[in-house]
């Protein structure tokens, strides 16, 4: 699909007649719950109505339909995969599970598989496009994705779906309830797919099966004071292709891998007339194991991120605020392997953190700013600036200025090729943008642009991690959101990025796997009180598979349809066709996707 075409798409949605006004959600991912009218930066968010209407299992294909965002993926359900925002790094993204950073210390890059990551009992999820490093930390120099998990909200509740067809199937099941002070809830599922070959040429295919356990409680002591216990854990089995003998290039194997994750966390918050003070505890323990066709395994790998996090957001007057927190992390990795012997290592870091929001008249204007003081690199100091200022006739201008981090992972550290002097990926960015609400619509524009130093890369000439590449991307963003009457909702996202190689050997390449053109259309229909419709398309342009640009990844478009039939006030009955032109395509050189799918399911609340 030709650049010119998203363009009139665009274009064509702005001149839609106006047809309620759009909402304005409350978010959560600045640390401070705020409309995201009074943000500098752009956020998207993906609601529980949106979450139950798309009918997605796994949290990639609901990011996919978010603005500027690409997936690579090796392979299908439960493959390694990435998610890159704004052409920002695999690993410059920060995933959070309400406020708990889900980062695997034994990752080469210390990130997110997200892959791995399914919907769950996921409520919300917001998308922060752009650095929030000063609030947040390493990893989040790209962007940050907040994934909010569902509250109990009558005194008893459960509620259960069961989805598939043949070779693939899922069921989720959910208790809670609320009473007195007492709001709780328990989830579990199992997911079995027997997926697609990843090998593009393949026969066989590479399954993938995911079991999931959580809890959660929150505890109101008092009126001023509630305590939240979380409590998780996921395992997976992933079927892969590799490089077996004698020829050892990529075909149909017997590889597998296994990972079990556990998280814990606990929460103290305390509110008083001019704010609130919270402190939080966690632990994320992932264990990895790989293994060949003849099941021994090759490579084990423990990471480990415990963290204290403290916080306090106090209201100096009705138009300045102050947040101030301290931070402290320690990540561990335990590996061992065929080739190499066994290593353990660690890492600590101690950061203060600090916000200031000042209301200027109508205006919101912020500035924020970071310490780390970190065991492997020493101290750092970033900062960012923002503000949102609405104008009358339902104008807003908004724009930020900031720093962002990506500290370098145990694994390139100390890893069997690791350099132990390296230094922090920083980021700077800036943005602006305009958002225009009319009626039962909105329309927003944002224009960015992003320079990396110091980016950690593999040295071909000593074969180690070093800081050898730079990189820079710009782009522009468009998206727009109509009510037409009371049954249908568009949603159009377009993005157009512009990613330049910096480095010394490909100075002037595009980055590769980012491609340069992506778009997302989407349309829910409420055609009677039972029959909920949705379709929706998503393209993505051409891009390259390599830093030197001479492997083309072809440009692709995918569609789906969505049908929910309520048959009373405890089932609903659904079904979805993803892929409905199967088309075949590749996010990394290699690898294949799914192609046409049906499911059906059914939706039953208990009581």
């Amino acid at each position: 699909m030709s650049k010119s075409l998203f363009l009139s798409a665009a274009a064509a949605a702005l001149i839609l007649p106006s047809l309620v006004h759009a909402q304005d959600p409350v978010v959560t991912v600045t640390r401070e719950p705020l409309p995201v009218s009074r943000i500098g930066q752009a956020v998207d968010v993906i609601s529980e109505t949106d979450i139950r209407n798309y009918q997605s299992l796994d949290i990639a294909s609901l990011l996919a339909r978010t603005t500027d965002l690409s997936l690579v993926a090796n392979g299908g359900p439960g493959a390694a995969g990435a998610a890159s925002l704004r052409g920002a790094g695999a690993d410059h993204t920060l995933y959070l599970i309400d406020g708990i950073a889900l980062n695997d210390p034994s990752q080469v890059g210390g990130g997110v598989d997200l892959g791995l990551l399914s919907t769950g009992d996921a409520s919300r999820i917001e998308v922060l496009r752009g650095p929030l490093s000063t609030l947040w930390g390493s990893g989040a120099l790209g962007g940050v994705v907040s994934i909010t998990t569902r509250q109990a909200r009558a005194p008893l509740e459960g509620d259960l779906l069961a989805e598939g067809l043949d070779r693939y199937g899922s069921a989720r099941l959910g208790l809670g309830g609320r009473s007195g002070g007492l709001n709780w809830r328990l989830f579990a599922s199992g997911y079995n797919d027997q997926g697609v070959s990843a090998y593009d040429q393949g026969r066989e295919r590479d399954g993938f099966a995911q079991t999931q356990l959580s809890g959660r409680a929150a505890y109101a002591i008092d009126d001023h004071t509630t305590l939240t216990v979380l409590a998780a854990r996921t395992h997976n089995r992933t079927d892969t292709d590799g490089f077996p003998p004698p020829l050892y290039v990529f075909a149909d194997d017997g590889e597998f891998s296994k990972s079990d994750t556990t998280l814990g966390a606990l929460g103290l918050e305390t509110r008083f007339p001019k704010g609130a003070q919270t402190l939080s505890v966690a632990v994320t323990d992932t264990v990895r194991d790989l293994y060949d066709d003849t099941g021994v395994s090759t490579f084990a790998g423990r990471g480990r991120l415990a963290s204290a996090d403290y916080h306090m957001l106090y209201r100096v007057s009705d138009a300045t605020r102050i947040l101030v927190g301290a931070k402290w992390e320690r990540d561990d990795m335990r590996t061992a392997s065929t080739w190499s012997p066994p290593g353990a290592h660690d890492m600590t870091t101690g950061s203060l953190y600090g916000q200031v929001a000042q209301s200027v008249g109508p205006a919101d204007v912020t500035v924020s700013a970071r310490h780390d003081d970190a065991s492997s690199f020493g101290g750092l100091d970033i900062a960012q600036a923002s503000v949102s200022a609405p104008l009358p006739g339902g104008w807003r201008l908004r724009a930020s200025a900031g720093q962002g981090i990506k500290v370098p992972s145990l694994y390139q550290l100390y890893g069997d090729y690791g350099t132990a002097t390296l230094k922090p990926e920083k980021g700077l960015n800036i943005d602006g943008g305009a958002d225009f609400g009319y009626g039962t619509g909105a329309v927003s524009l944002t224009l960015f642009t992003r320079t990396v130093r110091d980016l950690i890369d593999f040295d071909m000439s000593s074969f180690t991690y070093a800081n050898i590449a730079r990189a820079k991307a710009s782009g522009v963003e468009l998206e727009w959101r109509q009510r037409v009457g009371d049954a249908l909702t568009l949603t159009v996202n377009y993005s157009n990025l512009s990613t330049r190689n910096l480095s010394t050997g490909h100075a002037g390449k595009r980055l590769a796997r980012k491609p340069q053109t992506t778009a997302n259309f989407d349309a829910e229909y409420a055609a009677s009180q039972k029959i909920h419709l949705g379709g929706g398309i998503r393209a993505s342009g051409e891009s390259f598979d390599d830093a030197a640009n001479t492997v083309v990844l072809k440009g692709y478009i995918l569609g789906d349809l969505r049908v929910r039939y309520t048959v009373n006030d405890h089932i609903d009955l659904y079904g979805r066709l993803d892929n409905i032109t199967d088309s075949r395509y590749e996010t990394a050189k290699g690898y294949a996707q799914l192609g046409r799918r049906l499911w059906l399911g059914i939706h039953s609340n208990f009581f």
